[in-house]
């Protein structure tokens, strides 16, 4: 397992302490469960966070945006998970808790630091690039330095399979945090059940499925919303078909990349009309809940302080060497730019002259360190 040192003073803010399980850990304790000589295989880790030796294969299972805190609540809507529930372990996931840093944390048991996956936008170049997309940005293999776990298996000869959409078999995320596995396109989440059985009936050591819709449908209609229930429930009733054809000999594990909440809109600061914040800022980038701040040359100090006074106590704001303690050493910092602005309770800070209409109206948010977005599940189902 990692160590993790967080010593910032952050009341309020759920963060792990050295040596508590984080979602870096999760692969390598599933890989431990098949062979602890494997490359990136922890036995700590499976451990820690109660995976058993003992099999041939081992079955990922990522939830997008199914936090720990949202699964417990609504457990009345999913009777697979609820059957679990004395199962389902508590960890932490990465800092920002957003998917693009997530997934990747989860993929290459590196933190954000080290990555560069630090959030849904970044600032590049003049303008602001998206992570999970990267168009127009370098191949995610320069951009994201670090070896996957899939990488280093592939390298050793074992193989690997990703069954997800087919729309994400080439996108930035994908190829940061997914590379060296091969891609399997399915698109409903019964087609992928399917080719998640299929690949280990034919033997694929190690298989990662995904599912984006419970994410997607909480920040269009915000969690707990009739579509979001629905999509829990879907999701529930995939995964009880999923383990019902589960072949014997194979460790399963599922977890999320973060939480959600709904933010307030009355609780949500614009930078482009609030002179306070716009006034010696070069750009910001980031999402509504882990802002990333560029001041204007020689300005960060003077920028810092208006914030922390204008935001007060809705919101951390970190300067740059602060943010390793959250994010880990590298050039991460640097791309996050002069501030991180972490928003507290159901707050958010928005930039109009950057972000669209619609990202600025999304009920659903995530990104910072309230317990909701921080905390993930995991479950070992066989």
């Amino acid at each position: 397992m990692s160590e993790r040192v967080l010593t910032l003073d952050m009341e309020g803010a759920d963060l792990p302490g050295a040596g508590d399980p984080c979602i870096t850990d999760i692969i390598p304790a599933a890989l431990a469960a098949i062979d602890p000589s494997l490359p990136g295989a922890c036995q700590q880790a499976a451990s820690s966070l109660g995976v058993e030796a003992g099999a041939r294969q081992v079955l990922l299972i990522l939830v997008d945006g199914f936090g720990y805190e949202l699964m417990m609540d609504h457990m009345g809507h999913t009777p697979t998970l609820r059957r679990l529930r004395s199962d389902i372990r508590s960890i932490h996931t990465i800092v920002p808790s957003t998917t693009s840093a997530a997934i990747t944390a989860f993929g290459t048991g590196a933190r954000p630091g080290a990555t560069n996956m630090v959030g849904f936008s970044v600032a590049y170049g003049s303008g602001v690039m998206n992570l999970l997309a990267m168009e127009g940005g370098p191949a995610p293999t320069e951009w994201q330095p670090v070896p996957t776990f899939f990488e280093r298996l592939a390298a050793d000869g074992v193989g690997s399979a990703v069954v997800s959409p087919a729309r994400f078999a080439g996108s930035g995320l994908t190829g940061a945090a997914l590379r060296g596995a091969r891609h399997v396109p399915a698109d409903t989440l019964e087609q992928r059940v399917n080719a998640a059985l299929r690949e280990l009936r034919v033997g694929t050591p190690v298989v990662y499925l995904y599912w984006s819709e419970i994410d997607h449908c909480g920040h269009s209609h915000g969690v707990a919303s009739d579509a979001w229930i629905g999509q829990i429930e879907q999701f529930d009733a995939g995964l009880s078909m999923l383990l019902r054809g589960l072949p014997r000999g194979v460790r399963a594990v599922l977890t999320a990349d973060h939480g959600m909440i709904n933010v307030d809109p009355a609780a949500i600061v614009d930078v482009a009309s609030t002179p306070a914040l716009r006034d010696g800022v070069r750009i910001v980038a980031g999402e509504t809940r882990a802002a990333h701040v560029h001041a204007q040359e020689g300005r960060a100090e003077e920028v810092a302080a208006r914030w922390r006074e204008t935001l007060g106590e809705s919101a951390w704001v970190l300067t740059r060497d602060q943010m390793p303690a959250l994010i880990g050493p590298g050039d991460g910092t640097a791309i996050i730019g002069d501030l991180l602005v972490l928003s507290r309770g159901r707050a958010g800070v928005v930039d109009s002259r950057t972000q669209s209409a619609s990202a600025i109206a999304m009920p659903g948010i995530h990104g910072s360190v309230t317990p909701t977005e921080m905390r993930i599940p995991v479950i070992t189902l066989a």
